[in-house]
């Protein structure tokens, strides 16, 4: 009846192990997807951007470059992965009655099936390598960010199990029965053992081939309940993934009458954060990455996404795995629906504590290290909103910073007649808008300058505001500034979870740019904060606009000739490490701006830092983390400031006022630089210095010099 198994002893009988099986898990993932279905239902549609979305599960999950990070692990994970996908066409074959290996042996004379008996002969030898290095892994150099437990052990032995017992399932037989075209190291190993009895061959080889059968039939009933579950959840979880800037939060609408305010409880959240939580691999790269992990702090953003999986699966306990009809629960009364109750745990001291909440930084520094794509940051800011606005529960500092954005629209608390005290001292006039929009020349604006609070109110990021400014005027741009009119962006209060208050200094911003005609003329900002808000999350609310980075638009103005750089005869030779800002070059992928502004500067040769580019480590100042103190662990600027000393650098370049005030902080205190003779200095101070003289005459600034 099915004359490619004639051999196989009881062959029918797999259609019962195997499709039975196959049923157990599609039942057992059935009861998971009851779980997305009772939580708050929202979720990316599968039918948005599909090119988008298809280009990613094709370099995410088949090519897996963010693996390849870790190229010792990305090798072995990427063989195991498309070994066991290869070695499933001859499993398919197998509980299909034969019938792929006799389509595909019609043409050519089998010449096809025999080269796929050839692949699969080598992949099982690849795999089998794969998994022996895996175990190594695992039970001797046991990497730290790794989660040791026996799921998996378990799941590794299970599948080198299988795929051993496949192939020499096939040396027994080709020994028993013959060889067959293809699968020349089955037949090679089969060679020594032709002159055993034949009944003992024949024998051993059905205990191999419903060994592996059966290992099979295991792995579907087990992996519905590991966190191998990955193996089926990652191309969703990827494809699914947030493909708007990562700089940009979910939109809160305070004014719905059925509005929640944040995450509080499983019920909260959404299908897609279910479905992270069952895709977490627990690789531990996330946790590698973290700075607040790194520096000592509970949190932890594997065990974080690990909690929410295990609060789902505590949600799914006493539910049936095959679902009563409505006719069964009348007739018998039997409940199987999902029990609010069990939705209704808070998330906060269950699957994070409370202090992890607030140790994140924002720096997105997991999400950008996770293989599959979990987003760890939008959960843990929906988590702070909840405390935020319904439980006022927060760390006490942050209520001056609050009570500041509201009141006075910055959270230093200064008063907006301040904002253009930068300006003192200038050789040149700075406009404001206003005065240009009063005087009808709006047109012959080149560029809108946002300051930003920090270069307005902190007296040593003034003096880079004045850097840049030099550079603008000296370069001929066109440019004015807000003045009083300009406010906070509100990205601190919304990383701390307050979003009424972003929200309205937001809109107020919009308002004021859009009044300007600011839609149609570039914004340019020295804050990556800024830059993030304005450019990214402004759109939430009407307001769209084209915003650079100063590095961006000085990298712009050196191009085209309207920045001269000095010839550099007689300037000394500097050493310059770079630090990465998370906003700028890990959220918006600015990276090669700011290195060709320095490529620019004379006598600088820059010394990269083991964490830089889109791998930078933070400077802890996001997340709000700039108004509160660090009371837990080593502080985090102190270790990137020790990462920045090791390079031997003389200067660490900046390209944010935030990681300016930390990194200067930092330097400070370090022991590891006495006397201070490394500094802190902005890209676009240490290009206004090396401006050529006949530029820079009578601009020169006592900071520059």
């Amino acid at each position: 009846m099915f004359p490619v198994f004639a051999e196989v002893p009881a062959y029918p009988l797999v259609f019962v192990v195997f499709w039975g099986a196959a049923a157990f898990f599609a039942l057992a993932m059935a009861r998971h997807l009851r779980i997305f279905a009772a939580v708050r239902a929202t979720g990316p549609s599968p039918l948005s951007n599909i090119p988008a979305r298809t280009l990613g599960l094709i370099r995410y999950a088949f090519v897996q470059t963010k693996m390849f990070k870790d190229p010792r692990a990305g090798l072995m994970h990427l063989g195991i992965f498309w070994g066991f996908v290869l070695l499933t066409i001859g499993t398919a074959n197998m509980v299909t009655g034969g019938i792929i290996q006799t389509v595909l042996s019609i043409p050519f004379d089998g010449l096809i099936w025999a080269a796929i008996s050839a692949m699969q002969n080598v992949v099982a030898v690849g795999v089998l390598g794969a998994i022996g290095w895996a175990f190594e892994r695992r039970l001797i150099s046991r990497p730290p960010r790794l989660t040791y437990n026996r799921d998996a052990l378990l799941i590794l032995g299970m599948i080198g199990g299988l795929v051993a017992a496949e192939l020499f399932a096939q040396v027994f037989e080709f020994a028993a029965y013959g060889d067959k075209p293809g699968a020349f190291i089955a037949s090679s190993l089969a060679a020594p053992l032709r002159g055993l009895d034949p009944g003992f061959l024949a024998t051993v080889f059905g205990v191999l081939w419903w060994t592996h059968k059966g290992v099979v039939a295991a792995f579907l009933c087990y992996l519905p309940f590991s966190k191998h579950l990955h193996i089926a959840t990652s191309f969703f979880n990827i494809y699914f993934r947030k493909l708007e800037p990562r700089g940009v939060l979910p939109k809160m609408d305070l004014e719905a009458e059925d509005a929640t305010f944040g995450l509080r409880t499983l019920a909260d959240l959404g299908w897609k954060d279910i479905l992270d939580g069952f895709t977490c691999t627990e690789c531990g790269r996330c946790q590698q990455a973290c700075p607040a992990w790194n520096t000592g702090k509970p949190l932890n953003p594997k065990h974080f996404i690990m909690g929410i999986r295990e609060m789902a699966v505590e949600a799914e306990h006493g539910l049936p795995l095959i679902p009563n009809s409505a006719i069964v629960r009348e007739t018998y009364g039997l409940d199987d629906t999902v029990h609010a109750d069990r939705l209704a745990k808070p998330i906060v001291d269950d699957a994070i504590p409370f202090d992890a909440v607030w140790d994140c930084v924002t720096c997105g520094a997991c999400v950008e290290a996770c293989p599959v794509l979990i987003e760890h940051v939008d959960k843990i800011v929906g988590l702070r909103r909840n405390l935020v606005l319904e439980d006022s529960r927060f760390p006490a500092e942050l209520n001056g910073a609050f009570r500041n954005m509201e009141g006075v629209g910055n959270p230093w608390g200064q008063p907006p007649a301040s904002r253009l005290d930068w300006t003192k001292g200038l050789p040149f006039d700075v406009p404001i808008v206003a005065d240009v929009a009063a005087a009808g020349r709006l047109g012959e604006l080149d560029v809108l300058y946002w300051v930003g609070c920090a270069a307005a109110f902190d007296e040593r990021n003034r003096k880079v505001a004045r850097a840049f400014a030099t550079c603008l005027d000296a370069a001929g741009v066109s440019f004015a500034v807000l003045g009083q009119e300009e406010s906070c962006t509100g990205d601190p209060a919304r990383r701390m979870g307050n979003d009424y208050v972003y929200q309205m200094l937001a809109s107020s911003n919009v308002e004021t740019l859009n009044r300007y005609g600011m839609g149609e003329k570039t914004i340019v900002t020295a804050c990556p904060h800024c830059f993030n808000s304005i450019g990214n999350e402004y759109g939430q609310l009407g307001g769209r606009y084209r915003v650079l980075h100063h590095s961006a638009f000085l990298r712009e103005l050196l191009a085209d000739g309207r920045l001269r750089i000095g010839d550099g005869d007689g300037v000394p030779k500097r050493t310059v490490t770079l630090h990465d800002s998370c906003y700028l070059a890990r959220y918006n992928n600015v990276v090669a701006e700011p290195r060709a502004v320095l490529g620019a500067v004379p006598g600088l040769e820059l010394v990269e830092m083991e964490k830089n580019s889109k791998d930078t480590f933070c400077c802890g100042a996001g997340g709000g983390r700039m108004w509160m103190e660090e009371t837990r662990g080593t502080r985090i600027n102190e270790s990137r400031t020790d990462q920045a000393l090791a390079t031997g650098a003389g200067v660490v370049a900046t390209e944010c006022p935030f990681c300016m005030t930390m990194l200067r902080d930092g330097l400070e205190a370090a022991d590891m630089n006495p006397g201070g003779e490394v500094r802190a200095i902005d890209i676009a101070e240490l290009l206004a210095e090396s401006l050529e003289p006949a530029q820079a005459s009578g601009k020169q600034l006592p900071v520059l010099q």
